[in-house]
């Protein structure tokens, strides 16, 4: 009867372990997270590398940013991330755009994690600035001013078009 016993709290451990090694993340809308975030951007990683900082394993990001979301970063920035744990950043494949919420270490280095990694489409949705506003107006002004002029030029004629089926003057 012991034996069941043994292996049945063995068991419980084991998987209470491995909960207790997952990156936890909180679960927050978009909005919240990019508020909480020092700089916002979606890009993909054109290098890697593993380093010890002080002796703890990090990972170092080269990332090209396609689209800046918030703050003030450069076309290429490198961001630091824990190595050899549960909340290193994954799904780094090359040319695949990845949104990153990322944080300011006090040496000015930029942090990231598993929980800073959010859909490119859904981060620039949640923060980034409409593009081509400007050139939508200019475009708006310039189709009603072609049509007014139209207008007035038939004004001006005194003509009417000749539409079939229309009663006649």
């Amino acid at each position: 009867m012991k034996l069941p016993v043994l292996f049945g709290v063995a068991a419980l451990v084991l998987a209470v372990a491995g909960e207790a090694t997952a990156c936890v993340c909180k679960s927050a809308p978009i909005e919240e997270r990019l508020d909480r975030a020092d700089a916002a951007v979606v890009g993909r990683v054109v290098a890697e590398e593993t380093r010890d900082l002080r002796g703890i394993p990090q990972r170092l990001l080269t990332i090209e940013v396609d689209q800046r979301v918030k703050g003030e970063v450069e076309r290429k920035l490198v961001v630091r991330s824990p190595s050899g744990t549960s909340c290193d950043i994954d799904g780094t494949a090359s040319n695949t755009p990845i949104g990153l919420l990322l944080m300011r270490a006090p040496d000015d280095a930029w942090l990231g994690s598993a929980c800073s990694v959010v859909g490119a489409g859904e981060l620039v949705a949640a923060g980034g600035e409409p593009r081509g506003g400007a050139i939508k107006v200019v475009t708006g002004i310039v189709i009603l001013g072609l049509v007014l002029l139209w207008a007035l030029v038939r004004l001006r004629r005194g003509s009417r078009p000749h539409l079939p089926g229309a009663p006649e003057p």
